[in-house]
């Protein structure tokens, strides 16, 4: 019985229609699945590096940003700083006591003027 059933299970050499070798031509089936593999798998790695870049600028401005945020606390000490000298460098006194010592119209006597500014006043 095996007898019976052997020969249709041998390779034939004569008939070999399930494979291709290197010199048939692909069917345009095969030649679309083929395109759309390629083209999928492109797209796939373009999205990847589109997005390693997106998160790379991302990353770099929240630092630059976190920079600028610290140089803007250091300018804003600086300016409540130079506001409370504000009313000591606007008080009426010390500035007749500069003008007085810078246009030398008296006889001056040394002064404080304040803020550590030594001035000649005039005598009264």
């Amino acid at each position: 019985m095996v007898a019976q059933f052997s020969s249709r299970y041998k390779p034939s050499l004569g008939r070999n229609l399930g494979k291709k070798g290197p010199g048939q031509k692909l069917t345009l089936g095969s030649w679309f699945w083929k395109l759309t593999g390629v083209v999928i798998i492109s797209a796939t790695l373009a999205g990847m590096a589109g997005s390693y870049w997106f998160s790379w600028n991302i990353r770099r401005g929240l630092d630059s940003l976190t920079g600028v945020q610290g140089e803007k606390h250091a300018l804003q000490q600086v300016s409540n700083k130079l506001l409370g000298q504000k009313g000591q460098l606007l008080d009426r006194k010390r500035i007749e006591t500069v003008a007085a010592a810078k246009l030398a119209l008296y006889p001056t006597v040394e002064q404080s003027a304040g803020g550590g500014v030594i001035v000649r006043i005039p005598e009264p």
